[in-house]
């Protein structure tokens, strides 16, 4: 994902990785920056978005892809179409142009009023996460 850096959090925390504020494609979010260097404010990066934690709930939704929190620490909605589902209760989901890999808690986190299993292929989602991490790297 291609995103410009639009504000830095320091970690607040001794262990925690410091926040960034960006923009991409798909909307403005605050991540843990996972890069060994800094990045400044203007600055643009390719990243790989990883989601630490195991979503607990999802709905269909409509609308368009979507990658978004309002301050540092914010849970952060994510929306997109489901591309795969594998029986290890992994999503590949198609945010945008990217596809992000999401780990759903048990087979329970899938049972929702009308909805019997996981997301199915085609499927648009919401979900939330508490966090997601940026990884840089270069092409």
């Amino acid at each position: 994902m291609r995103i410009q850096i639009l504000d830095l959090s320091p970690s607040t925390t001794t262990g925690a990785a410091p926040a960034v504020a960006f923009s991409g494609a798909c909307g403005r979010a605050w991540a843990r920056w996972r890069g060994l260097e800094m990045p400044e404010v203007g600055d643009f990066a390719d990243v790989e978005v990883d989601i630490p934690d195991e979503i607990t709930s999802w709905a269909v939704a409509d609308g368009p892809a979507l990658v978004a929190s309002g301050a540092p620490g914010a849970p952060v909605r994510i929306r997109g179409s489901v591309e795969a589902a594998d029986e290890d209760s992994v999503l590949a989901v198609r945010v945008g142009a990217d596809m992000l890999l999401v780990e759903v808690a048990g087979s329970g986190a899938f049972l929702l009023p009308g909805h019997a299993g996981k997301p199915r292929l085609g499927d648009s989602i919401e979900f939330t996460t508490p966090w997601i991490e940026v990884h840089p790297y270069s092409i």
